[in-house]
């Protein structure tokens, strides 16, 4: 049954002026954030990265977009999504002068799924241009719960540290291990491991 009738005139305003103190801000996006950066042992080069945002909410709608590098003969690099104008969105919004991934990364029409169980050993899978690519996760810390973010403004996240983890190529496992990323220093105290995943992740817009 509605409750219209209830709400008297004027008070839907002032509903939404007593709730705006509470907010951090204009939502920009929220979602999750999934990182798999692999290396071989006393190696800096990567023998595989994958960086995936699945978009619950954004000024582009709902979506996936995944940064894949697989270096070396038979490899792969490709911006892969299954909705253009959020990949449009995640490459102008969240790659950032450090990021390990260039701006200018070719767009790869896809079909991202994911796969596997999310409290032991979750997994991503993108089929792309032909080649298909099988990121996981495993031995997973106990999630931080609202810790603090590496972007300010990414006011909550739900973030899973995995001790280890795989990237696959049309089947060949691309070798490599997770490494701590020193990157994690200055917002947790210490390095934390180069795979990990963000779950409600939450960014407000510049604007607020």
């Amino acid at each position: 049954m509605s409750n219209s009738g209830l709400t008297a005139p004027g008070a839907r305003d002032s509903l939404s002026a007593m709730s705006a103190p509470l907010s951090r801000g204009g939502l920009l996006w929220s979602g999750q954030h999934w990182i798999a950066y692999l290396r071989r042992p006393g190696r800096e080069d990567h023998t595989g990265m994958v960086s995936l945002y699945r978009g619950d909410t954004s000024p582009a709608g709902a979506g996936t977009a995944a940064f894949v590098e697989i270096p070396g003969g038979g490899g792969f690099t490709g911006l892969c999504t299954d909705n253009r104008d959020f990949a449009e969105f995640v490459r102008q919004t969240q790659v950032v002068p450090t990021s390990p991934f260039d701006r200018g990364m070719d767009v790869v029409d896809a079909q991202l799924s994911a796969g596997g169980d999310i409290r032991t050993e979750p997994t991503w899978e993108i089929v792309a241009g032909g080649r298909r690519i099988a990121a996981s996760w495993r031995d997973l810390d106990p999630p931080l719960v609202g810790p603090p973010t590496a972007h300010p403004r990414i006011v909550f996240t739900v973030l899973v540290f995995a001790g280890g983890g795989s990237i696959e190529l049309d089947g060949r496992d691309v070798g490599g291990e997770a490494y701590p990323r020193d990157t994690w220093a200055r917002t947790l105290g210490r390095p934390r491991s180069s795979c990990c995943f963000a779950l409600a992740e939450t960014m407000i817009a510049e604007d607020g």
